[in-house]
């Protein structure tokens, strides 16, 4: 899995990080940013995660369409660097020991044309 810190928002809190990556096990792109805790004995606030279901966000394009709803926006060098992460470390959702378990359990809880991705990822070894 890669990962890349990435500037925040515009007027996000300082402290926030917001990361990016390829997630190869989950055939997707994905995001997080997330606040420090307002109190030392507070958790970290998940300010939002996304791709982190199956095939989810199958390009840059996808992820970076979600990233901008979120006022963010992915630098050139990142964007260059997570083109190179997918075919560098493949896809590699399918053949997994719970790759089916998980595509049955998250089939109600995804839009179709990310499940036709799930089920194309099973068939073809997600490639």
């Amino acid at each position: 899995m890669s990962r890349y810190t990435i500037p925040n928002a515009p007027g996000a809190p300082d402290q926030r990080v917001t990361t990016v990556g390829w997630d190869a096990p989950l055939n997707t792109y994905w995001a997080t940013a997330i606040d420090p805790p307002a109190s030392i004995d507070g958790d970290d606030v998940e300010v939002f995660w996304i791709g982190y279901t199956p095939c989810a966000l199958p390009d840059v394009e996808s992820l970076a369409t979600a990233l901008h709803e979120h006022g963010v926006e992915i630098p050139p060098f990142t964007l260059d660097a997570l083109l190179a992460d997918k075919p560098r470390e493949g896809e590699s959702f399918a053949g997994r020991p719970a790759t089916k378990l998980i595509a049955e359990m998250t089939r109600m809880h995804v839009p179709a044309d990310q499940q036709a991705r799930i089920d194309a990822a099973l068939q073809d070894g997600g490639r």
